[in-house]
């Protein structure tokens, strides 16, 4: 078991925690998403963002966008997934929200699966996506600390767990 208070990482040069869905609530008010696409044999969706590298799609939520409707638009705009799937995973909680917003917020992670994955958009700020099992992450993925490592192998824990019920494992 993860003893997530002891975990965080620093990313953009805040301060960064993650808390599972149902294990309390998160006040901060959400202000971007992050989705960890799986193929369901163990390997994740990653972008290829400019100035970034590989990551997992993610991004600022739009004013009167739902978090949902935020990781559904941001997998496509990022990866080409268009999501058949989408799960709430927890929230990583970011102090401060931003450089230009002091406080703190919140940032839901959703697991998903992908229904299909599209060509990328000509003006999509990732330069192409790649599958990649969780032992090959630490060596491709942006920014990758112990935290992030946690939060992957909840997700495949969450993804065994889901499908399994479903018959899809």
């Amino acid at each position: 078991m993860t003893d997530w208070n002891a975990l965080e990482a620093i990313w953009a040069g805040r301060r960064m925690r993650f808390l599972p869905a149902g294990s309390g609530d998160a006040l901060q008010p959400p202000h971007y998403v992050v989705v960890l696409i799986s193929d369901g044999a163990g390997r994740y969706l990653l972008a290829n963002i400019r100035e970034r590298g590989y990551c997992a799609p993610s991004g600022r939520i739009e004013p009167d966008e739902t978090p949902e409707a935020a990781a559904v638009r941001e997998a496509y705009e990022e990866s080409g997934a268009v999501l058949a799937q989408l799960h709430p995973l927890g929230d990583y909680l970011l102090e401060p929200c931003s450089e230009d917003e002091q406080s703190p917020c919140r940032a839901p992670v959703f697991f998903a699966q992908a229904e299909r994955i599209d060509a990328l958009h000509a003006n999509s700020e990732s330069q192409g996506v790649r599958w990649a099992t969780l032992a090959e992450l630490p060596q491709i993925y942006y920014d990758w600390s112990p935290l992030i490592e946690a939060v992957f192998r909840y997700a495949e824990e969450r993804r065994k767990s889901l499908w399994e019920r479903q018959g899809e494992a």
